[in-house]
This record gives structure tokens, sequence and C-alpha cells, in this order.
């Protein structure tokens, strides 16, 4: 198992590299990651390439035994080359051209940056691919980051000729009868950005991160989501293309977890591996454990193969403030946590405390002095544990009866209008994952494409834009016997944004056994009472009316004025069922909803007894199951366990309970 660190050679003088080096395999550190922004470094000038300091510290890693992944160095241009070019610098929804200074200054659709990344790129795997050390390589860093610049504008406009063929059907599929907005030739096409719009609307969802407050043809901002996504992936693809013709190395690239603006599926298809950046606790906000389950679920789901961790946090961090110190225990946590969701690689971010830059606060396992202490200690415990029992992860299998769908498509298009000031589709996901989490249950996270038979139940909470494929595939899989649960705001749109004229849930109606009478947008702080045979709960977003077509009653509203009518169904349907959720639920009311569905559609969680903040995860390896306990508290827990197991790390027996010390783990064997 890969085991290592981020490191930055070019931040520290050359008499420490070894120094380090050292430090590192005293640590069981076996893999670095290096280069990924020095691109500068490595051609300090136009056509003039420097390797040799990289050379000389790839054979002081060599000379410890530790290897090496390479990034290429796109994701930072250096500062000649944008003097060159200026039009390269991205230009942002009010039209004004971000500048030098940071990273990512750069427009993936602009032809001669293109031109220079493919030169850098050539001219490194050129001068490494025959380089034992060098194992893997990494693409860029952390894909993202609209552009609305000019070369953003032709590209669209080509990439909308090549979907629709003629102006003709494009102003068919946006609609643009609408305000007048007819398109004559692909000449007239805009992009997305800041336009006069009326007042009162432009902050429609702004309070939602990365959400644009600006007012468009919704099926205009969803191609727009769809073009650049595809754009990314042909800078990616060119990437790779001279990568393949030199070495057959694994390539990937670090994504970010729940980051929504760029499609992972599609991103992860070309990649050989699924890696990402994971940071729990920072100066933009301090995650749950089920965010960070879920997002090791997702990126796992990606491929639907096990993944590498590119950046793992392992000391306090942020850019002008930090968040949380880590507590004693925590990094060894976060590690077996990813390990438990199917990480095969671990690689820290960072080494060392880096002493200039925006990153001056992003701490490592070692601070500015380069002194290790408790997290350094911490990190080598890991790594022996690891060294000794890494067998028993790489090739493991994540043990899944349900699969939470996520779609791109419909993030963005709930983005764009999200029927709800409250209403957030990933937070709604990560709900529908919490819940089952919490109790215990594993959850794949994956795309509306994978294999439905496979699982005893799926759920697609949200599922807006559907196309007829996608909902004859849920027919026949709830038809031969598989269990559907679907909620409100689904299927009312078409896949090109435009509103569905069939009766809501539109294409999912017969299958539900529901229709939509009205609907209910709970707005100004009012709750409406849902009472279920599940326990009592409150809506507070969104409730929708339902009229009965064969579905069974599981939940009513308990007041305001359609009291008594339907708020949660259940339908028979072939071999199989479809539950049809038509309103929000506070949290134990979806707990006790969701745990209700699982039990009866026969999905057991790893544990019967649910205990808060104790993580559970069933796995195996080579058909020997075995299951990770993780505490994520800071206090001891006391856990009731079924059968017999051998816990991995000290060859205990143990039976009937266990208690797990504070952000302590447990790994247990079956008997």
């Amino acid at each position: 198992m890969y085991f290592g660190v981020d490191y930055y050679p070019e931040h520290w003088p050359k008499g420490r590299w070894a120094v380090d080096a050292a430090m590192m395999r005293e640590a069981h550190i076996n893999i670095v990651r290096l280069a990924e922004f020095a691109w500068a470094k490595m051609e300090p000038e136009e056509g003039r390439f420097d390797f040799t300091w990289l050379d000389e510290a790839i054979r002081i890693f060599q000379a410890e035994g530790i290897q090496v992944i390479l990034g290429t160095p796109t994701a930072a241009a250096p500062k000649w080359l944008m003097d060159l070019y200026p039009d390269m610098y991205p230009v942002d929804v009010y039209g004004m051209t971000k500048g030098f200074g940071t990273r990512r200054h750069y427009c993936p659709n602009h032809i001669i940056y293109r031109q220079y990344s493919r030169i850098i790129v050539q001219k490194m795997v050129e001068h490494y691919a025959d380089q034992e050390q060098v194992i893997a390589w990494q693409i860029d860093n952390e894909f993202g980051g609209a552009c609305y610049c000019n070369h953003c504008l032709k590209a669209f406009r080509l990439w909308l000729r090549n979907k629709y063929g003629d102006i003709q059907t494009l102003n068919a599929e946006w609609g643009t009868i609408f305000w007048s907005q007819t398109y004559r030739h692909w000449d007239e096409i805009i992009v997305p950005a800041y336009s006069s719009s009326d007042g009162f609307s432009q902050n429609a969802n702004a309070e939602q991160w990365m959400s644009t407050p600006y007012n468009h043809n919704p099926s205009l901002l969803l191609d727009y989501q769809r073009f650049f996504t595809d754009a990314t992936v042909d800078y990616q693809q060119l990437q790779i293309d001279v990568l393949r013709q030199y070495t057959k190395l694994p390539i990937t690239h670090n994504l970010m977890g729940h980051y929504s603006e760029l499609d992972y599926y599609k991103l992860g298809e070309p990649l050989d591996v699924i890696s990402w950046d994971n940071y729990p606790n920072n100066m933009w906000g301090k995650s749950s454990w089920t965010d960070i389950s879920m997002a090791h679920d997702l990126m796992r789901g990606v491929k639907e193969k096990n993944f590498w961790m590119m950046e793992q946090q392992s000391g306090p961090c942020g850019w002008q403030m930090m968040g949380d110190t880590p507590e004693p225990g925590q990094i060894r946590l976060w590690t077996y946590q990813a390990i438990a969701h199917g990480a095969e690689a671990m690689v820290y971010f960072r080494w060392r405390a880096c002493t200039v830059g925006i990153e001056q606060y992003w701490h490592g396992i070692l601070d500015h002095d380069g002194i290790g202490r408790r997290r350094l200690r911490e990190v080598t415990q890991v790594g022996e544990e690891l060294k000794r029992d890494a067998a028993w992860f790489v090739d493991s299998e994540n043990r899944s009866d349900i699969a939470l769908i996520k779609s791109y498509d419909n993030f963005w298009s709930h983005r764009g209008q999200p029927h709800n000031s409250k209403f957030n589709y990933n937070a709604l996901l990560s709900q529908y994952y919490g819940a089952l989490a919490t109790q215990h249950y594993g959850v794949d996270v994956t795309k509306a494409e994978t294999n439905f038979a496979k699982y005893k139940l799926v759920l697609m909470p949200a599922f807006n834009l559907v196309t007829e494929e996608i909902a004859d595939k849920c027919e026949r899989y709830v038809a031969d016997g598989g269990a559907l649960v679907i909620t409100f705001r689904s299927g009312t749109k078409l896949w090109n944004n435009q509103m569905s004229t069939l009766t809501v849930p539109g294409l999912f109606k017969d299958m539900a056994g529901v229709e939509l009478e009205e609907f209910d947008s709970v707005n100004f702080g009012r709750t409406v009472a849902v009472d279920g045979s599940f326990g009592n709960s409150n809506a507070s977003m969104w409730c929708d009316v339902l009229k009965l077509n064969g579905a069974e009653v599981l939940a009513t509203y308990g007041s305001h004025y359609y009291e008594g009518k339907p708020a949660v169904t259940v339908n028979r349907y072939g071999k199989g069922t479809v539950y049809y959720v038509g309103c929000d639920l506070d949290t134990a009311g979806m707990t006790h909803l969701l745990k209700a569905i699982a039990s009866e559609q026969g999905v057991r969680p790893v544990l019967s007894q649910p205990t808060e903040g104790l993580e559970a995860v069933r796995k195996r390896k080579d058909e020997q199951d075995y299951i990770m306990l993780l505490n994520h508290n800071a206090h001891a827990l006391e856990v009731t366990l079924q059968g017999t197991y051998t816990n991995l790390h000290d060859g205990a027996v143990m039976e009937g309970r266990t208690e797990i010390a504070g952000y302590g783990v447990r790994i247990l064997i079956q008997e």
C-alpha cells in the first residue's frame, strides 16, 4: 500500500532534502508526490527546461526507498507565459479579467495555453519515462473554476453546434421564444454571464456556495455547465494523450469530494485511478463524519473502484486563518476512515508547513521549524500498522446493499432554480446518506448509469431531470424485484431543463402509483406536521399533495389545509416496490423512515444498535468478511457486537461487546 506525503523540494534548501527523506523513511513513508506547482522551476524561461533539481530530489528519495508520483504543473502557469498571452487569464461572471497571484489562472479553452501545456507535459514525461522511481502521474491539480471569456464563447458555440446541428433545434430545445430570446445564427449565442434582470430576483439562490446569482434561460445555464465539464475533460485528455505516448503508468487527477461544478463521472472516466483531497476541518468549515464518509463513497462510486487519497489533512489548515488543530488520534482516524471506504493509497498534505506564500498557515505533519512532534509520531504509528496490515485493504470490497444516486445534471438544474430558498440538492442527498450511515447501513454513492440489480434498495432523491431511458431502467429494476425511493421534485423536467407537461412525478408516475394534485413551497418559518407509521415528523421546505393511483399511505400531513392527505406512500409494482416521499422530513423522521424501508427490504445494518458518533463499515477481502468501527467522539464508546471477531491490530478475540477509545479504530475479522 502506498503511504506517503506531498513534498515540495523547491520550497526548501537542498541540504534539507536528505534530512526530510530520512525522516520519511523512519515514518514508513514509501511515496511522495512532487512538482505539481513547479512549472516556473522546470521552465524558468520559454523553451529552457531544467529538471536537474528534480532529478537530484528523486535520487535522494530513491536512496531511502521512496517512490514518486509526478504532477504535471499546469495549474500554476509561470508569469513569463501569462505576460506573453494575457488573454489566457479567465474572465468572471461580471466580465472582469482575473489576474496573476494565486493559481488556476488560465482558461482551459485557450488554444495557446493548451499548446504550452502539451509542451511542458511532453518534456516532463520524455525526461522521466524511464525513471523507475516514478510510479504514477497526476494531471494538473483540482480542476475547477468557471470562465466566460471570448475563447470560452467560441468553444461554447462550437460545442452547441456539434450538439444540436442547427440553430432551429437549439431554439426549440432552449425555448428561446420566451422573452424574445430567439437566436438567428450561432454567432448570436452568448455565455451566461452578467445580464440585465429584475433586481428583486438577482440573488434568488446566492446564499448557496458556488451558486450563480444571475438569471438566464435555464437550458442555457445547464448546457454551459455541461460544456465546461466537457472542455475540462478535453483539456485533461490532451495531457493523458501526451503521457500515453511515453508511459503505461497509472494516471490520476485529484478530485475534491463533494465539489459539483464539474461532472466527476465524466472527468473520472479516462483516468486509471481516482484520487481526491480530503480536509475535514479547515478555515472554511468543519465537516461531519458522515459528510466525509459520503465523499469517500462518492469518490469510490465515480469509477466503482477503490481510490487513492492524494491529499489528506495532517495539521491545522487554512489560508488567512486556520481550522481546529487535529486532536490526538484524529489523523489516524481520518486515515482509517478513508481506508474503510476504499482508499488504497494514503498521501498526507503536506510534509512540512511552508514558510512562504498564501499557504503559510496550511500546516502538515511538521511545523515550520521542521521538527517532528505529536503528528509525526501518530503518522509513524499508522505507517507501522499499514506496513503490517495493508494486504487486508488493497483490493478489498465494500459490502453495500443500498445505492444513493447523485446526478451532476440534476445538481446544476436545482442550483439554478432551487424551488425553495432552503432547498439544496447536495444537502438533501447528504441527509438521506446521513440517516442511513448513522444507523450503520452501508451506502454506495454513484451515478444513474450504474447496475441497479446488485442493490436491494436504490435512492434517487429529487431526481428532477429525467429521460425515458433512465425511467425505463428504474421500471425494469423495480419490476424485477428492486426497491426504489423517489421524492418531491422528481420527474418534473426534461433533460434539456424544460418543464415536463406530464403530470408529476412524470415518467415515474405509473411505477410510483401517485400523481401530484398540487404542492406547497413552505416558507417564512412555517412547518407542516407529518404523521406516519414510522413516527411523527415535520416538513419545513416542501409538501407535495398527492392523489393515490394504487399506492398505499405510509404518512399523512397532520396540519395545514391538506391535513390528512398522503405525504409518504408505497406502491407494489411488478415484483418490487416504489416509495414516494412527498416532503422534506426532519432528521428523526428521515432516520425512522429509512430504517423502516431498509428493514422491509431485508437490508441488514453492520451493527444492530446505533451509537452516536460511531461509524461502522462492512468489507470483504478474499471471501473473508470484516468490519471497521471508527469512533468519531473524543470519549470512549462501548459497542455491542453480533458474533465473534478477531481484532486485527492485537489478535484479541472479541464477542458480545468491545470498547473503542476516543478517536479510536477497531478492525474486526469475522469468525
